[in-house]
This record gives C-alpha cells, sequence and structure tokens, in this order.
C-alpha cells in the first residue's frame, strides 16, 4: 500500500501567506495534476511534499512498505523530484551522474535496467558526454531520468516538460504510464496535454481537489 496525506498544510514566506488548510488523501494509482497561476504555490507545494522544504503548518504523511513517516528525511528517500531549479553536477558525465545518483540514495537499480532507460531516454548516446556540455532538453532529459530511476513510490514533478522537444515528451509520458500502477505521482503544470495524463486535479488557489477528466473541470470554471 502506498498512501500519501496532506493534513491541514499551509505555508508562509515571512508575513506572505503562500495556501492554507490544504487536506487531501491519494493513494498508488493516482497521477495527481497541480494547477495554478504562476506565484500560487504550485512549486512550494510540491518541494514541501518531497521533504525539502517544512510546511509552516500542518504535516505531510507517506505510508509505503508497511513503514509510514512524516520526517523529512524520510519523504526524500522516498521520492524521486524533478524540478526547473535543480541543478546537476556540470563536470560529470551523464553515465558518472547516474552512478553517484543511484549510489547515493542506494538504489537497487540493474545495469540493465539503467541501460533501458537510457536508451528510452534517447540519452546513451551522450553517455559520455560532460552535463556542461548538454542542450537544455538533454539536460532535461537527464533530470527525469534521475527522478524515475529506482522506481521511487513517490514520483514528483515540476513542469516537467520543460525544454522537450516531442520525442521528449513521449518518453515522460511512457514512464508516467508505466509507473503509475506502482507509485503515486504529482505533476505541477498549466499545460493541457500534461493535464490529460492526469487522474485527479488540485487547484493551489482555490484549494479545489476532484477526480475529473481536465475539459470537465475547465466546462465547471465558465458555468
Amino acid at each position: 500500500m502506498i498512501t500519501l496525506s496532506l493534513d491541514r498544510i499551509g505555508h508562509r514566506y515571512g508575513h506572505t501567506e503562500v495556501f492554507r488548510n490544504i487536506t487531501l488523501s491519494i493513494e498508488r494509482g493516482t497521477i495527481l495534476g497541480c494547477i495554478g497561476q504562476n506565484g500560487s504555490g504550485k512549486s512550494t507545494l510540491l518541494r514541501i511534499i518531497a521533504g525539502l522544504l517544512f510546511p509552516t503548518f500542518g504535516r505531510v504523511t507517506l505510508t509505503y512498505d508497511k513503514q509510514s513517516s512524516s520526517n523529512p528525511s524520510w519523504l526524500r528517500s522516498k521520492s524521486g523530484y524533478c524540478a526547473p531549479p535543480i541543478t546537476l553536477y556540470e563536470e560529470l558525465t551523464i553515465a558518472e551522474q547516474l552512478a553517484f545518483h543511484c549510489a547515493c540514495r542506494s538504489l537497487p537499480v540493474t545495469s540493465d535496467r539503467i541501460e533501458t532507460m537510457l536508451d528510452e531516454s534517447g540519452l546513451a548516446r551522450y553517455r559520455k558526454t560532460r552535463i556542461g556540455e548538454l542542450s537544455s532538453g538533454i539536460g532535461q532529459r537527464l533530470k527525469l531520468l534521475l527522478a524515475f530511476v529506482g522506481n521511487p513510490p513517490l514520483i514528483i514533478l515540476d513542469e516537467p516538460s520543460t525544454n522537450l522537444d516531442t520525442a521528449g515528451i513521449e518518453t515522460l509520458h511512457t514512464w508516467i504510464v508505466h509507473s503509475a500502477s506502482s507509485a503515486i505521482i504529482i505533476i505541477a503544470t498549466n499545460i493541457s496535454t500534461e493535464l490529460a495524463w492526469c487522474t485527479h486535479m488540485f487547484d493551489v488557489e482555490r484549494g479545489r481537489f476532484s477526480h475529473v477528466v481536465m475539459s470537465d473541470w475547465a466546462r465547471a470554471d465558465h458555468e
């Protein structure tokens, strides 16, 4: 069983309130799309869920493999996270970054699985290229690969198709579909293509949570 619960989450930066009283519970198989205007707190909420930021109020609890905890280190250890601000080690090659990432997180990933994901992502031919020499699109593919490698139970993607071409977006969709049966996936986006992949929606500004397709959500806003 994999469940994620947010209990009355709220956050402030100084005297500025970003959001308040976010309460929801989702389980394995959920692909949650978080929507909202720029500055509404989507990225902040994802960082809190990933254990990278302490909420001002409330608690995030992840249950996985018969264990349940709200400790940020637990959340970090069980999350695959991809977001625009993430920086990689520019002096490393793609192969070195992958090996370092898996070693740091003690991921039980076989070399065959890594090779498969390198092929799927179109990164195999760049394996010996230093990260500082990569284009922004290839760098984004690598960030996504690092989020999915090891099959984490919680996958958190902030604007995941940033800088991706059509092939990269198709690969991202494939990985999401393959991972959805064994994980909870959260995507912060306002892009209709990505939202069409989601099973649930959460509007950070309005605090609205729903199990509806995006077209129904948009139609309701205009009624």
